[in-house]
């Protein structure tokens, strides 16, 4: 008598040739990770080769990409400080940055502070060079609301703190606004 039902219960029929999905998915996992590693490790020890080599050298090109990145920072800076230092200079930066009227609520008042200023105020190098990144007091701060905020302690003089309101953009021309400043 031969049976009359179509399903066999899964008898007879070939076993599946091959490695399961999730083993598929585990060593193609594996070997991302491999990979991953591989170059993460290589590329650590090629630049501690390369360190090691010439410290001097990578610590230039390092301070250079910095001096780079943060020139037009430094550009504006050394604007405000410029006018810092004379009061024709002190009264255009007050009428060009409405900003500082929460600090001095008149124009008087601003020149008024400012007037103890102009002697003490030591000019910012024109270039933005090692000594004044790694001994000269500098500070600067991009903050996530987009201001930044730059500060300066010489040796020999007053400590100048600018906020500006943004930060500079490629393409941006013309002084940005100063949102508070702080002459210590």
């Amino acid at each position: 008598m031969s049976d009359g039902s179509w399903d066999n219960g899964g008898h007879g029929l070939p076993a599946k040739a091959g490695m399961p999905l999730w083993g598929k998915i585990a060593l193609g996992c594996g070997i991302a990770f491999l990979v991953v590693l591989v170059t993460c490790v290589g590329g650590v020890a090629y630049l501690g080769n390369r360190i090691k080599k010439d410290p001097e050298g990578f610590k230039q090109r390092a301070m250079s990409a910095v001096a780079d990145r943060l020139r037009p920072d430094w550009d504006d800076f050394r604007t405000v400080v410029e006018q810092l230092q004379t009061p024709e200079g002190c009264q255009a930066l007050y009428r060009g940055n409405p900003g500082l009227a929460k600090t001095w609520p008149s124009e008087a008042a601003f020149l008024d502070a400012s007037s103890r200023w102009h002697k003490e105020i030591v000019p910012a190098p024109a270039e933005l060079t090692f000594e004044v990144m790694e001994q000269g007091g500098l500070q600067i701060n991009h903050t996530l609301g987009s201001q930044v905020k730059v500060g300066w302690s010489p040796k020999g003089g007053r400590a100048v703190y600018v906020t500006f309101e943004k930060a500079r953009k490629a393409g941006d021309s013309g002084p940005r606004r100063v949102v508070e400043l702080d002459v210590r």
